[in-house]
């Protein structure tokens, strides 16, 4: 009886943690091996555990680690204001996640091919290449960062012409400042 007990609560716990460890990107079977032998104990290692890194570089962290030619343009690392409500949604983003304010097709490329040529104009003042004494590494507090660019509520720094999520994204910090 107790046997049983035992065996049903180590399943409920295996789980448990398969469940935690799967919407946290780690190996559910793993983290349930981990819960069907060690019990509550595992349950809580597969809880206190932070969410697993990709294992593949991301392209930010390629780009940085490469200072030989200009690098590629990503909408993904900028954003943009609604108009209506003045939140921050993605460059491309026809629709704000926000509000609804719908954004006509021409228009987001109008956006992004602005945004492209005030990327570009920013390299080619560095000659093609990318400051790269002004991007900071991960260890860096974002607020630290984003204390250094005028945003002046538009969410494009005065000073360099990057938005505040390329910013975030990239932990980059103002020359002006």
């Amino acid at each position: 009886m107790i046997t049983g007990i035992l065996f049903v609560q180590a399943v409920v716990f295996a789980v448990l943690s398969g469940v935690v460890a799967s919407n946290n990107n780690r190996d559910a079977t793993k983290w349930s091996i981990i819960g069907f032998l060690f019990g509550l104990f595992g349950f809580i290692a597969a809880i206190a555990v932070g969410e697993a890194e990709e294992t593949q570089p991301s392209s930010r962290q390629t780009s940085q680690s490469s200072s030989t030619s200009t690098q590629e343009f990503d909408p993904d690392d900028h954003e943009k204001k609604c108009p209506d409500c003045a939140e921050y949604i993605k460059l491309e983003a026809r629709v704000c996640k926000h509000c609804g304010h719908e954004f006509s097709e021409e228009e987001v490329e109008q956006q992004v091919e602005e945004r492209r040529e005030s990327v570009k104009e920013s390299e080619s003042a560095n000659g093609g290449k990318r400051d790269e004494e002004n991007y900071k590494s991960d260890e860096y507090d974002t607020e630290e960062i984003l204390s250094t660019h005028d945003f002046n509520g538009v969410g494009i720094c005065e000073d360099c012409d990057y938005t505040k999520g390329y910013v975030k994204a990239n932990n980059y910090v103002c020359p002006g400042s």
